[in-house]
């Protein structure tokens, strides 16, 4: 079972592509989750979802002004403190766990991804972090949580949708859907 998950709307977007993705993709050996755009709930919400097995964990964010899809190569041991999240609070903290490793690196197979969505002609780029917002606090809380285990967890970035108006060339959410679909065939093997 593969677990997907993506944003509630954040920042003064009208929607979240991400989480739209996660709900619809849900079911059929996806579960789909929408994770809170808030400091206090975010770990609490993943650690209910991590409490179950999965055989794979992909997190989705949309980055503002990005025009590709960005695989993200390391979760950060960073919460930015300039930056509020829903309830418009900043981080309690800098460190995403106290104690933590510095940062982890994404378990998915990176390269492999790459070459399938360039090959569909979908734009797709490395990209080195997750930044320092609530994208890398969650693929940090993931990748913490399922070391242990050795669970392949990652995380990608999703350029807006044309609907947001936020990037010079947006991806419509049928091209993302078809984007995330082939990451998911990748992942399972199908």
């Amino acid at each position: 079972m593969l677990l997907l998950t993506g944003f509630e709307p954040f920042g003064g977007l009208s929607r979240n592509p991400t989480g739209d993705l996660a709900r619809e993709l849900d079911g059929s050996g996806v579960r789909g989750a929408v994770l809170p755009v808030d400091y206090e709930r975010i770990g609490p919400a993943l650690a209910a979802l991590l409490s179950e097995p999965w055989d794979v964990v992909v997190l989705l964010g949309v980055a503002v002004g990005r025009a590709a899809i960005s695989l993200e190569r390391v979760a950060l041991n960073f919460r930015d403190p300039q930056r509020t999240d829903n309830a418009g609070a900043a981080p309690s903290r800098p460190e995403v766990v106290p104690g933590g490793p510095a940062a982890y690196f994404s378990t998915l197979p990176l390269d492999d991804l790459h070459a399938r969505l360039a090959t569909d002609g979908l734009p797709v780029e490395f990209s080195l972090t997750a930044g320092g917002y609530l994208c890398n606090t969650s693929f940090y809380l993931a990748r913490h949580a399922l070391e242990a285990t050795g669970t392949p967890c990652g995380f990608v970035h999703m350029p807006p949708t044309p609907d947001l108006a936020l990037a010079a060339t947006p991806l419509p959410f049928e091209r993302q859907r078809a984007a995330v679909c082939q990451i998911l065939e990748v992942l399972t093997g199908a």
